[in-house]
């Protein structure tokens, strides 16, 4: 297409010159502002061609759009706008990453989190716990006091049983009763439970959280450095009675119990009862000091509870009817490695079980399952003595 100047000379747009009074560049003959300096230049007026459409637009209209697009998007606003839009994306996309759910015990209701800040919907209140006694070694290490930091206002308390019963049975009673916003469990619920659950217009999540592994300890005097899995058991089964029949001095085995519930983890709870020389105690403090203080003394813990004990004998522990022994704890502190990766004869997988009621305990219960799940959560259980299920 062509143009006319003043002279009625026929002339290309591409050899007309429009060079910017402030800057001096040599702007393209359509430019309405200085392509360098934005600099307002003279508009040129041309007559189409009779070739053209009469409403056709003028041959700059549309650099004129692309250079009033390119002014706007250099404006302060716009560009603080776009900054802003860009950390609202950078921020779902790190909240979307962090948060995967997960599906436990076919419910969509626990979510794994990076750490325990990220946990929603946890509720303001006094909230109390209890049930079995593995939980004392994760509030020795600190996952109560990480907890009260990220919320301060979801505050936790153990709540000990009147009637002195630690047993995991009555800790799910206590659930169930309302005592209890949410409980720990050493074993998986029982059919009876979920029953009785059941007739309370109440159902019961247990989800999982680590890895355990049970060690047994006796009097420090005993001469037997090893035991297999078969003998802790006819021990408990009031068969075998005596050291001397393993090999030790001739002294009256003593096995120290909290329930005989306990007796679950071996197994024998079906078959067997302790023998009449068991004695029982409270909780794993007063098992430890009795041992320490009773000859032939003999019981079981999660070795969480007694990585940092003296004055007692840690049986190393072997599978039934083999001699491949592996000790429950390695430098003072529980094998994990050796519990993770299954060589230890005899672990467990620990729980949290939860009020599915739609009251604030239910809330309460799913909240601190989550932030003890969440990576930062998992560490804690790892230092506490426990193999992690879900950190990476």
């Amino acid at each position: 297409m062509y143009f006319s100047d003043r002279n009625n000379k026929a002339i290309s747009p591409k050899q007309q010159n429009h060079v910017c009074p402030k800057c001096g560049f040599d702007n393209h003959t359509a430019a309405v502002y200085c392509e360098i300096c934005f600099y307002p230049l003279k508009v040129r007026h041309y007559l189409p061609s009779s070739s053209s459409k009469t409403n056709a637009a003028p041959p700059h209209s549309s650099l004129e759009s692309q250079d009033n697009w390119r002014r706007e998007l250099r404006k302060p606003s716009v560009i603080s706008g776009l900054a802003v839009l860009a950390l609202a994306v950078a921020l779902w996309l790190n909240f979307f990453f962090n948060r995967q759910t997960v599906a436990v015990d076919g419910s969509n209701e626990i979510s794994l989190y990076k750490s325990m800040s990220q946990v929603r919907d946890v509720p303001s209140g006094l909230f109390s716990y209890g049930g079995a006694l593995y939980f004392a070694s994760l509030v020795a290490h600190g996952i109560n006091d990480a907890i009260m930091q990220d919320h301060p206002n979801f505050n936790l308390r153990y709540t000990k049983p009147i009637d002195q019963d630690q047993s995991y049975s009555n800790g799910i009673r206590m659930l169930l009763d309302g005592e209890l916003s949410f409980a720990f469990n050493g074993r998986p619920l029982t059919d009876a439970e979920y029953a009785q659950a059941e007739l309370r217009d109440v159902k019961l999540l247990q989800v999982p959280i680590a890895i355990d592994g049970i060690a047994f300890f006796g009097n420090h005097d005993l001469t037997l450095n090893n035991l297999s899995l078969d003998l802790v058991k006819d021990i408990f089964a009031g068969k075998i009675t005596n050291w001397q029949q393993l090999g030790g001095a001739d002294l009256p085995i003593t096995p120290v119990l909290l329930s005989p519930e306990d007796l679950s983890v071996l197994s024998l709870e079906s078959r067997s009862q302790p023998p009449e020389t068991t004695q029982y105690v409270s909780n794993y403090t007063l098992a430890v000091r009795r041992v320490i203080a009773t000859p032939g003394a003999i019981a079981f813990a999660s070795a969480s509870l007694i990585q940092d004990q003296q004055g007692i004998k840690i049986f190393n522990l072997a599978p039934r009817d083999s001699i491949n022994y592996t000790t429950p704890i390695m430098a003072g502190k529980p094998n994990l490695e050796a519990f993770k990766a299954g060589v230890y004869p005899l672990t467990r997988r620990l729980f949290v079980v939860i009020r599915q009621d739609g009251t604030p305990d239910r809330l309460a219960g799913k909240a601190y399952t989550q932030m003890l799940l969440s990576d930062q959560g998992q560490k804690i259980v790892k230092e506490s003595g426990f193999v992690p299920l879900y950190s990476e």
